[in-house]
């Protein structure tokens, strides 16, 4: 417990109170710079959570120091982030405070910054050399904690500047597989933005199959329904797997949730369909009722076209894949390992092939029908 004179007891609550006069004249009275609460904090925190921006001038030309840390090491600049007080942030960035200070669990002001959406206290922090891939104790990133609030032009900014789009969690989770989660768990119409940020991610060469050992960017597209994410990755050269979590086969859930366009472009790209798939998906069409209908996105073609994609199906699922068909599933397939699971379209172009050829490799006549 520390032990206040009068006057510095009357300090902290002239601050804490943004009484700017009364703290003058006890700063003119010789406070010690030194003092702390119980928190182990100094004027210049409350001063800082309180948003009291001429008291915090005052504090400054007294010579107070604005990267003491408290008791769970958070420093003056890490406060005004955590609560959102961007005039204060930007004054303490100008000034020179530590931009990489972390508190006890790894997070640094762009981390909060960015998690509390303060795009422009986050544009200041990367300019003045903040860390944009710095992780705290459970390894989150910046990009990840942009990738949960939904930030457009945070996620964009930090890409810019060099972030790691494959970076994991302690829980394998890549920012791409974060922006879903959150968009599933998030109030209806408050993530606005998810196809743009993933189209993003896959632009920057995010991988395309990395899997959290539940889902991976494939699974995790088609369960939230999203048609044109799903369609993006598999014409990027995605890798598909035969399961997912629930033990349904991802053309099953393809079927169900997406476009019909979604389930045929997968087995032009190479998924392997089979009898026992067909049949799964012919006992999914009588769940398609007029009630669930009125349940569905009104500009969502959930139904129609399915008898259709299954009489093709089941005719895949019986004829042998033609040597030109294994021959484009072969090549994708190793162009994805070649280019370390990330997008395939830029080799495919470079391929000293016909361009014939690379637009059948690149299923381009298809995809301008679509995307």
């Amino acid at each position: 417990m520390p032990v206040f004179v009068n006057d510095d007891y009357l300090l902290f609550e002239a601050v804490k109170w943004g009484k700017r006069d009364k703290v003058r004249g006890l700063l003119s009275s010789g406070c010690h710079r030194n003092l702390r609460d119980d928190g182990g904090r100094t004027a210049v925190h409350w001063a800082a959570e309180r948003d009291y921006l001429d008291v915090l001038y005052l504090l400054i030309d007294e010579k107070w120091d604005l990267n003491t840390a408290d008791a769970k090491q958070q420093t003056p600049l890490l406060i005004a982030c955590n609560y959102r007080r961007e005039n204060v942030a930007s004054c303490l960035i100008t000034l020179g405070c530590d931009v990489n200070a972390a508190d006890m669990s790894g997070n640094t002001p762009l981390h909060r910054a960015v998690r509390m959406d303060i795009e422009t206290v986050a544009a200041m922090l990367c300019k003045f050399g903040a860390e944009v891939d710095s992780k705290n104790g459970s390894w989150w990133t910046p990009l990840h904690e942009a990738a949960r609030t939904g930030n457009e032009t945070i996620v964009k900014m930090l890409l810019e500047r060099g972030a790691d789009v494959n970076a994991v969690t302690k829980k394998s989770s890549t920012p791409f597989l974060t922006s879903i989660f959150y968009y599933k768990i998030a109030q209806k119409n408050t993530y606005t933005s998810l196809d743009s940020i993933l189209k993003m991610f896959v632009d920057s060469r995010c991988r395309l199959s990395q899997s959290d050992g539940q889902w991976t960017p494939l699974s995790a597209s088609i369960s939230v329904d999203n048609s044109f994410i799903a369609a993006l990755l598999i014409y990027s050269g995605c890798m598909f797997e035969k399961r997912t979590k629930f033990s349904r086969s991802l053309l099953v859930e393809a079927f169900t949730r997406c476009e019909p366009f979604v389930s045929r472009l997968m087995v032009m790209a190479g998924y392997q369909v089979n009898q026992e798939e067909v049949d799964m998906c012919s006992r999914r069409i009588p769940s398609f009722s007029r009630t669930f209908m009125r349940l569905v996105e009104p500009n969502t073609d959930i139904s129609s076209g399915r008898c259709d994609l299954l009489r093709w199906l089941r005719e895949q699922a019986r004829t042998p894949k033609s040597l030109s068909e294994l021959s484009r599933a072969s090549i994708r397939h190793s162009l994805n390992l070649g280019a370390d699971d990330t997008s395939i379209l830029d080799n495919i172009y470079q391929l000293p092939l016909p361009e014939c050829l690379k637009n059948f490799l690149a299923m381009s006549d298809f995809i301008s029908r679509i995307l």
